[in-house]
Parts: C-alpha cells; structure tokens; sequence
C-alpha cells in the first residue's frame, strides 16, 4: 500500500509540474516560449488541445485518487469500530435516543434497529432506558465512574446530592 501512495504521489506531483510548465507555455510572458512551443508541437491547436487534454487528464486523476482515499478511509473506520467495539457514535446515539420520543410506530422501530446495531445492546424502545445507559457510559468514560460498577442500565441512575 505504501508503494501505490508513494507512486500517486509522485504522479500527481509531476502532473502539477507539468501543470506549472504548461501554463507559462500559455501564458508567455515575452520569452516566446510559446511559439517555439507551438513551433515544437506541431500548431498552436495541437498545444492547445495538449493543454486542455493534460488539465482534463489531471482532474480525471484527482477525481480517482479522492475515491480511493475515502474507500480507504471508510475501510480504516470500520477496522477501527470492530477491534474497539467501545468506541461509538454518541452523537447519533443522542439524536437516535431523542428520535425515540416520535410517536410514528415505524420511525420507533427503525431507530431501535439502528440503535441496536450501533451499541451491542436491546434496552427495548423506550427512550429512558437508552438515555440512562449514554448517561453511565459518559460517566464511565469520564471516569468519574469504575465500568464494572453495580449499576445496570435498566435500574435508575440516581444523580448525586449536591454539597
């Protein structure tokens, strides 16, 4: 893996250089470069359809390497999910928890499914229950408290007495 990166590295960066090279073909500032340019190519059309085709060329390659690198990071995602199955979205947990509240039988359900494959656990539909296990966690990864503490989700979570 380390040799195709470092070989779209260097593709892109010479796709760049040639990029540079190109436009101060182009753009010629005074040297006439671009008639010994065009002179060299064969007409001023043929440099110009090598520019458009190198710029296309480039942007066509960019496009790809953009689609591998997101497979490749989705991929190191999902590796990253399965070997710490501690780690979670609490983000979506929290909006799927307050999505629990809706009154739409369908949405209910779709969102305990989804709730159930996000955290490993099935503390039913009602949201109170869910709320109070994203409670012990935060605390748990706080550390304010030990994981293996005798509270259980499904028992209430009193608060603590203020001093």
């Amino acid at each position: 893996m380390k040799t195709l990166i470092a070989l779209t590295t260097a593709l892109r960066n010479l796709w760049l250089l040639s990029q540079g090279i190109m436009l101060l073909i182009v753009l010629d500032p005074g040297l006439g470069v671009y008639e010994a340019a065009s002179e060299l190519a064969g007409g001023p059309e043929v440099l110009l359809r090598g520019a458009l085709v190198l710029v296309l060329v480039g942007l066509l390659w960019e496009h790809f390497l953009g689609i591998l690198t997101r497979k490749r990071q989705s991929a190191l995602a999902r590796a990253l999910l399965r070997l710490q199955p501690g780690l979670q979205h609490v983000g979506a947990i929290r909006i799927l928890i307050r999505s629990l509240a809706t009154g739409d039988p369908k949405m209910i359900e779709s969102v305990h499914q989804e709730l159930i494959k996000l955290t490993g656990k099935d503390l039913g539909p009602d949201p109170h229950p869910w709320q109070q296990w994203l409670d012990l966690q935060e605390k748990i990864s706080t550390g304010k408290m030990e994981p293996n503490a005798t509270e259980s989700p499904e028992t209430p979570i009193e608060e603590e007495p203020s001093q």
